[in-house]
């Protein structure tokens, strides 16, 4: 039991220096180096609307590609706009999968509009030849969130009357 703890020890260590490498290096890394060959791509940017996408603007800011090269032609579209707005607070590894948590902050092109930030969280998931096959980008609607715990609260507090 204890040799297979051991073991189980040792590959979420290699699965977090593997996923925390890919974090050091992204910009070092082309594409092709942290993408699989079969990866899907999923965008849910519906809220944040950017403009220079058209494929993700007719399909109201939600898209899925699958493969590396369908991949990386909406990653490039999409990447200058995704870093220069986005600040990662807090990462989340688990074995191979890494959840990254921030704020995307993007700059309206209408003169005079606000600036406007929505919560993001970015999924990865690696497969065995460590590179991503699965790439979640999407936008966080906390109103949801923000609706249940107020409910909750307010039936805690009806209990306790």
């Amino acid at each position: 039991m204890k040799i297979v703890r051991q073991l189980e020890a040792e590959d979420l260590a290699q699965a977090k220096d593997l996923s925390q490498n890919i974090l050091d290096n992204w910009d070092f890394m082309t594409w092709h180096r942290l993408l699989a060959d079969e990866v899907v791509l999923s965008l849910r940017l519906g809220s944040v609307g950017i403009d220079g996408i058209d494929d993700l603007n007719a399909v109201g800011g939600n898209l899925q590609v699958e493969g590396v090269e369908d991949a990386i032609r909406v990653l490039n579209s999409i990447y200058d706009d995704i870093k220069r707005g986005l600040c990662i607070t807090t990462e989340i590894v688990s074995g191979y999968d890494v959840a990254l948590l921030g704020d995307l902050t993007l700059e309206s092109t209408k003169e005079g509009d606000a600036v406007n930030s929505w919560p993001i969280v970015i999924y990865m998931e690696f497969n065995p030849e460590h590179r991503i096959c699965v790439l979640t980008i999407a936008v966080v609607d906390l109103q949801p969130l923000s609706n249940a715990i107020r409910s909750a609260a307010q039936i805690g507090a009806q209990s306790a009357a």
